[in-house]
């Protein structure tokens, strides 16, 4: 099985080898106390940057910084430039003939068909400028993984350090421990502890093999044809119309006022039973059969988890895509949870008001003493999925509108 790192930059934290302006590279601190990927080599070289892809009985891949690499390491970095143009050329021949293969059916839908023709268009216009206007900020370095002794990866506070420092183009960020770049930071007014911003548009695009294309033309016709969502519980969903976007939370709140898992959906759906969410996919199963009756090459998924004695609420969102020989994979996830224990006040009035709910709380009321308070957990409950729901949505929105610019990148990769 692959190890794969999302290169999703702002989506998913990423760890960066950072800029080095003053054109020396500076002692390098402990690896310990690193914000960068480290891979040291049998050899004794040493590579500062971010793993973005890792295979076990193959390459690593990395992108590192372009001043760094040629200032740490002249011999290897005249290697990698030396490469560049030809992997240019080959990025935009392979988009160009696979565009013009898809064209030579045109598709029935005309946005997707003029999307198509403007990448051709670009493509045959990268060509013939023969290179980019500007050198990327990060290259690409391969290395065989037999070839490697030892991989240091720095925690996630510290990684997002280090997308900042290069987001702000700090110097020397890859031989720079936590503490001092979070003081250049905080001079700057940066707050380090939040996610950063998307610098992955300072990568070269790569050549893509058919699975990464298969997932970009999913994500594209998910955007711009007819996007196909699930939502639900458990092993449990149902398909999404345009109506209903926003979480069902007449489940939610039947859950916390029964407090029975087995009860989740049983006044609602018949004899649904569906257990709380775990690790394995099989979840997707009866989606993945719907989109492939529906002719679709990609759809999202999304499903509710609340934890009445932990007091969460949690929804995973995934886009899951069909690859080239008809398997469904999952080439984006999240996971958000909320504290149901925080109040809300706003969401908890919409939720207090909307007809459905009504009808479920009333029966609760009626109940007598101490209805009011179970009513008042449950609404809490809601506010806290409506709130984990929202988070999740504008981090599948940033996924998605990432990869429908252009067919070229960033790069996208998963772990099957």
């Amino acid at each position: 099985m692959n190890v794969i790192r999302p290169f999703l930059l702002g989506l998913a934290i990423c760890s960066f080898a950072g800029l080095t302006t003053a054109g020396q590279v500076n002692k390098a601190v402990p690896a310990s106390q690193t914000v960068v990927d480290i891979v040291s080599l049998k050899s004794g070289r040493t590579i500062r940057g971010a793993v973005i892809k890792a295979d076990p009985v193959g390459t690593v891949t990395m992108a590192v910084s372009r001043e760094w690499l040629r200032h740490s390491s002249p011999d290897l970095f005249q290697k990698v430039i030396a490469k560049e143009a030809d992997q240019r050329k080959q990025v935009f021949e392979q988009l160009r003939n696979r565009l013009q293969g898809l064209l030579a059916v045109p598709p029935g839908e005309p946005q997707l068909v003029f999307f198509l023709k403007k990448e051709v268009e670009r493509a045959e216009q990268q060509l013939k400028e023969g290179k980019a206007d500007q050198p990327s900020q990060f290259v690409w370095v391969d290395i065989e993984h037999d070839s490697i002794a030892k991989m240091i990866h720095p925690a996630p506070d510290r990684q997002r350090a280090a997308m900042w420092a290069w987001s702000e183009q700090l110097a020397n960020v890859e031989t720079r421990d936590l503490h001092d770049l979070q003081r250049e930071l905080k001079q700057r007014m940066v707050d380090s502890t939040i996610p950063p911003p998307d610098i992955s548009d300072r990568l070269a695009p790569r050549p893509q093999d058919d699975r990464e294309w298969a997932a970009r033309l999913a994500i594209v016709n998910y955007t711009l044809v007819k996007p196909l969502d699930f939502q639900g519980t458990g092993d449990l969903l149902i398909r999404s119309n345009e109506d209903r976007k926003a979480v069902d939370l007449a489940p939610v709140l039947t859950k916390v006022l029964t407090s029975q898992v087995d009860t989740l959906l049983k006044d609602l759906l018949g004899d649904g039973r569906p257990g709380p969410p775990d690790n394995n996919r099989d979840w997707l199963k009866q989606a993945t059969r719907d989109a492939a009756a529906s002719s679709v090459t990609g759809f999202r998924a999304t499903r509710v988890d609340v934890k009445v004695e932990g007091s969460q609420a949690t929804v995973q969102s995934v886009f899951v895509a069909q690859m080239p020989n008809g398997n469904w994979e999952v080439v984006w996830s999240h996971v958000e949870t909320q504290d149901a224990t925080k109040p809300r006040v706003d969401i908890e009035a919409k939720i207090a008001g909307d007809p459905q709910v009504k009808q479920v709380l009333e029966t609760v009321k009626a109940l007598g003493a101490g209805a009011d308070d179970q009513v008042r957990q449950a609404i809490r409950f809601g506010a806290a999925t409506m709130a984990a729901q929202q988070a999740a949505d504008a981090k599948f929105f940033e996924f998605r509108d990432r990869y429908v610019n252009h067919l070229d990148g960033p790069p996208l990769t998963w772990s099957k």
